[in-house]
């Protein structure tokens, strides 16, 4: 079967935010295409508590600013002294109260999620909060119960390499990470013979949990749990993810494997992961926002990333 990426992206942005009912939506699809290519599947379930974003609200004046939840904790955020870029990590900054922006995008980015009440705004809208005498926001969040399916395709008890792709997304979520499922969809569907030696998993829960420092690889967290035994004899362990924007590249730098692959064991494995992934700064414009909308994505791209995946496959 010849896989459209374009109109499977398409199909991933209505279910968008992919969290929630709309992950398991996401996830029914993809099960309804595995099921009509009569492709074998094992589910990996477990519940999880997650973080629910009930409402967030800034005044600047007495007049609303655009903003949206940011933080791991309900609160107050009282006065503009605690405004500061969401790329800046280290020295406990994610614990502190904040208005955060991205200052690589107009539109209201989440890059990072702190520890504490937070908001995120638009750099467009800085110079009104800089110019109100009186700030105010706050935000509230509740654990909410999910379940949780990993989707697991292939190999699942002794396979050469496992290659991973997370279909749950924060807003939009276009090339992260509607791309990387549909890349490894179309492996899979193109071919497959490489069932045999590969474990494909199409991961949830990637995005946000409750989980601390790392909120983010939950997913991932819950597999490593399971099938540990697997990490450890695979040759090679491939992540893709936010591919199609740019030259596909492989990046098997540490920092770059802890921030899309953050299990417990990586110290372990880190020598034999390798990220498949596109332009890291052209993606950091549009960032976990509505921006990530399918505009910045080339179809040749996720050519080029799909015929390297087959060829990790094979090799």
């Amino acid at each position: 079967m010849k896989h459209n990426h374009q109109k499977f992206i398409k199909k991933l942005l209505s279910f968008s935010p992919r969290q929630f009912a709309c992950e398991t939506k996401t996830a029914d699809f993809i099960l309804d295409i595995l099921n009509e290519n009569n492709i074998e599947y094992i589910l990996q379930k477990y519940s999880a508590k997650l973080p629910y974003f009930k409402k967030a609200n800034l005044i600047c004046d007495g007049r609303s600013v655009a903003c949206l939840p940011s933080g791991l904790k309900s609160g107050k955020i009282l006065g503009k002294d605690v405004i500061l870029s969401s790329l800046i990590s280290g020295s406990g900054v994610e614990e502190i109260k904040n208005i955060n922006f991205n200052p690589h995008s107009d539109a209201i980015s989440i890059p990072c999620y702190y520890n504490a009440p937070a908001l995120a705004v638009s750099r467009n809208d800085l110079p009104k909060i800089f110019a109100a005498k009186k700030v105010s926001g706050q935000m509230s969040v509740v654990a909410k119960k999910h379940e949780v399916r990993n989707i697991l395709v292939g190999n699942s008890r002794n396979p050469k390499n496992i290659f991973f792709a997370h279909y749950d997304s924060i807003s939009l979520g276009a090339c992260d990470n509607a791309s990387g499922v549909s890349v490894m969809l179309s492996v899979l569907l193109s071919d497959q013979s490489n069932l045999k030696e590969n474990l494909y998993v199409f991961s949830a829960n990637e995005e946000l949990s409750f989980d601390w420092p790392y909120y983010w690889g939950k997913g991932y967290r819950e597999f490593e749990k399971k099938y540990l035994f697997l990490l450890k004899k695979v040759k090679n362990i491939f992540v893709i993810d936010s591919v199609g924007n740019d030259k596909t590249i492989e990046m098997k730098d540490l920092n770059m494997i802890l921030l899309a692959f953050p299990i417990e064991n990586i110290s372990k494995f880190n020598k034999k992961t390798i990220v498949i992934t596109g332009n890291f700064d052209k993606l950091m414009s549009v960032y976990h926002s509505e921006l990530d909308n399918g505009k910045n994505i080339n179809e040749k791209y996720l050519v080029e990333a799909e015929n390297l995946v087959i060829k990790k496959a094979n090799g």
